[in-house]
């Protein structure tokens, strides 16, 4: 007689698959931020390693020149001759030899400023102006990535101005470490390397047009127009702030009114989405320049109009969680808090006025 054994089919039944299935992406819903938060962790390494160097460039530079560079150099001609103040070559311009970027300086011609192209002379300008150096671009700034005009290159660092609204206070009145052909010393430096602000990231425009300001989250990359510019009627120099509640009380109500055109969709112009589009030149909202009023991640940048020069309110700010990295005038690097309190900010900005932090 014959027997039949009753084999058990091969492979899964629907349920177990399904079951398979459902851990896996279980383990890969666990698993992700993990690994986010690893590659967010390897670009925060990357970033400060790029500001440390950045940090012994201007001491370099410092020990060769007896001073720090300017933020934006002296006025230069233009082609023709016509001084032109507002297209000085950047601070990070003139520490290109002290990141080994000495080929590149030594195509710029600093007789001519930063615009100027003339064949067989300064004819290498434009070629300096579109160079990438990643020396100058955060891995975390997705705007580091942007492909703008073939003209543009762009800086996640910018130079501190310290609580100002202009980019050339003049007069000894510089109350941050960097100006408009200020050549700042270790001596002009009264509160501290390490208690004062050297540079800090800013985010590089994306080049998106129009934010969106049906968007709760604010984008610190973009510029609003508000139609008059942030001055002081306190006391001294109206451009220059202090820590105290008087000076920031002018601060805030200037800047809350930014931000409230922000998320109302006016203020926007054709230039806003252009922030720190340029390493190469030193102008103030497309150039690497930052102010020190409100403290990192705080919001847009916000200006009277839109000038190339001046700017009312540019904060440090990155796509690092929390906060942005920083440089001291000391040349450590620090992680800078969204938390961090204004007066203190306001304190580490400056150079000498003598608060207490």
């Amino acid at each position: 007689m014959d027997r039949f054994v009753k084999r058990s089919p091969k492979g899964f039944t629907l349920v177990e698959l399904l079951v398979v299935i459902a851990i896996i992406g279980i383990l890969v819903g666990l698993l992700l931020p993990a690994v986010q938060a690893a590659r967010e962790a390897a670009r925060r390494m990357s970033c400060s390693n790029n500001m440390k160097q950045l940090g012994l460039a201007l001491h370099n530079y410092h020990d060769t020149y007896q001073s720090f560079p300017a933020s934006a150099g002296v006025s230069l001609p233009n082609a023709s001759g016509t001084i032109e103040g507002w297209n000085s070559w950047s601070g990070l311009a003139s520490i290109l030899p002290f990141i080994e970027q000495g080929p590149l300086y030594d195509q710029i011609d600093f007789r001519y400023n930063f615009g100027v192209n003339i064949s067989g002379v300064a004819e290498h300008s434009s070629v300096i102006r579109r160079t990438r150096i990643d020396a100058f671009q955060c891995p975390s700034d997705p705007g580091s990535d942007v492909a703008y005009t073939s003209d543009m290159a762009p800086s996640s660092y910018s130079f501190s101005h310290g609580p100002c609204t202009s980019w050339d206070v003049g007069n000894g009145s510089e109350p941050g470490m960097f100006d408009k052909a200020f050549f700042c010393r270790f001596r002009d430096i009264t509160d501290g390397t390490s208690n004062t602000l050297a540079m800090a990231e800013a985010k590089v425009g994306r080049n998106q047009g129009q934010w969106d300001s049906t968007n709760p989250n604010i984008e610190e990359s973009y510029r609003v127009v508000v139609g008059n510019a942030l001055r002081q009627s306190v006391s001294g120099t109206s451009t220059t702030f202090r820590n105290t509640p008087a000076f920031i009380t002018e601060i805030n109500t200037y800047f809350d009114n930014c931000v409230g055109m922000y998320q109302s969709g006016s203020g926007w112009d054709g230039q806003s989405d252009e922030q720190n589009r340029w390493w190469a030149w030193g102008g103030a909202f497309r150039g690497p320049y930052i102010t020190t009023l409100r403290g990192p991640n705080a919001g847009p940048s916000c200006d009277n109009d839109a000038s190339v020069t001046d700017i009312s309110i540019k904060e440090a700010s990155s796509a690092h969680p929390g906060g942005c990295m920083t440089l001291r005038a000391d040349a450590s690097v620090n992680f800078a808090g969204e938390t961090t309190d204004q007066a203190t900010w306001i304190a580490i900005g400056s150079r000498a006025y003598g608060e207490t932090l």
